[in-house]
């Protein structure tokens, strides 16, 4: 065939008239073979599809067939239940539940979580934890199941007659960074005032908000309402510890520690919860003292450096008393400096942003004041020895002062001692 071609293209390029040869055998050849490639081709064509693998000739697998008449879809699967729209959670839920089929128990299951943390209906969730224990009591998900239902229960009433006031809390504990706090702390406290299976955790979630929101006082009486009201219950216990975590926000240290020993040590447990909640008001005890004390070191350091600063100033000539007050060399280094890492602080690290302004702003009046008055006192009265060793010991130990005071005011030293430990990283 090859040969053919070339022949052909031969004499085609030579402008001479074709003529009509018999067939050789390799040009017979060739259209032997293009023949027995198209009859396979459409014999391929014409046989009828077997069980084996389909190959690219041929023709496509036809599509399923559609649902008969009548018949439901089948159920979402659960990564529809995490879906950003509520309507679409909805209707996921309304599909898993209303399937004709039998369905899974633990895709129930997630209906139901999904109607506790999406929906905000604990009634709706009620039902289908009581459909999971009865259709399904060996399943992996009917303990879980039946402890949920258990857990709602009190808030629905016997008979759901306050299913209203349990979705009511549902959907305020959901919404409650959302709304304004008057609208949040007016409707907590009708739910939890109110006569109700559910007002003990309406009463302990309102004091927990109230705590989170900063407003300890208010939260600690909630704390009290809780623990007085409902003294036999699990959201007394809860209420004891949350009174506790207040006392230790506010920093009320003998609080604190009285509300600790008050906690029960059954369990074990609940004895490290109890010790650990009396060393940490014992630490903020320890803490609170040295606090104090810093503030008196650098008080009586500042008060120390001026008093240096105006005996220099005093003893020498009037006329050039105003030099005294001009800053040294150490100052006019160290201001962009700091500048520069106060910047740093407030746009790549906010939290730690206070503290490094507050100790380079110290820093750097420690200096000037130790820094002026040294200078001054060498250009009238030449070298200074003594008073430079006093004024090196006071800027040391106000330096660590200072920095114990910026570090305790915005609760870093757990945060500090934790990066020691562990590192950066972790």
């Amino acid at each position: 065939m090859h040969v053919g071609r070339s022949v052909a293209l031969a004499d085609h390029a030579g402008h001479r008239p074709r003529e009509r040869r018999p067939l050789t055998g390799v040009r017979a050849l060739g259209v032997v073979k293009i023949v027995g490639i198209v009859v396979a081709a459409s014999l391929c064509d014409a046989r009828p599809a077997t069980a084996g693998p389909q190959t690219a000739t041929s023709a496509p697998a036809p599509a399923s067939s559609a649902p008969a008449p009548g018949a439901r879809p089948s159920p979402p699967s659960i990564d529809a239940l995490g879906a950003p729209d509520r309507r679409d959670v909805e209707r996921a839920v309304a599909a898993i539940t209303d399937h004709a089929a039998k369905p899974d128990a633990e895709l129930l299951f997630a209906a139901a979580r999904a109607c506790e943390d999406k929906l905000d209906d604990p009634g709706r969730a009620a039902a289908i934890y009581k459909r999971i224990v009865a259709a399904f009591p060996d399943a992996r998900v009917a303990l879980p199941a039946a402890r949920r239902l258990d857990a709602l229960r009190p808030r629905l009433g016997a008979h759901g007659e306050t299913a209203g006031l349990a979705a009511e809390l549902a959907q305020l504990i959901a919404r409650a960074d959302e709304l304004p706090a008057p609208a949040v702390l007016v409707r907590g406290a009708q739910l939890a005032d109110g006569a109700w299976a559910g007002a003990p955790d309406a009463a302990l979630w309102l004091a927990s908000w109230l705590r989170r929101t900063g407003r300890l006082v208010e939260a600690q009486a909630r704390y009290a309402i809780v623990i007085a009201r409902w003294p036999a219950t699990p959201q007394a216990h809860e209420a004891l510890r949350g009174a506790v975590t207040a006392a230790l926000d506010a920093r009320d240290w003998p609080l604190a520690e009285r509300l600790a020993g008050r906690l029960p040590a059954i369990e074990p447990a609940d004895r490290r919860v109890r010790d650990d909640l009396r060393a940490s008001a014992a630490r903020g005890r320890r803490r609170a003292c040295w606090y104090a004390a810093a503030w008196i070191i650098l008080a009586a350091a500042f008060a120390a450096l001026l008093a240096s600063l105006a005996e220099a100033t005093w003893r020498s000539p009037r006329g050039v008393r105003r030099a005294a007050l001009r800053p040294p060399i150490e100052i006019v280094f160290l201001a962009p400096v700091a500048a520069v890492l106060i910047g740093v602080a407030f746009t790549a690290h906010r939290l730690i942003a206070p503290a490094v302004a507050t100790i380079a702003t110290g820093g750097l009046l420690l200096a000037y004041l130790s820094g002026a008055t040294l200078d001054h006192l060498h250009r009238q009265r030449g070298r200074a020895r003594l008073r430079g060793v006093l004024h090196l010991a006071l800027c040391v130990v106000s330096v660590v002062a200072l920095a114990y005071v910026a570090l305790t005011r915005d609760q870093l030293l757990d945060l500090l001692s934790e990066t020691v430990r562990f590192g950066p990283e972790n």
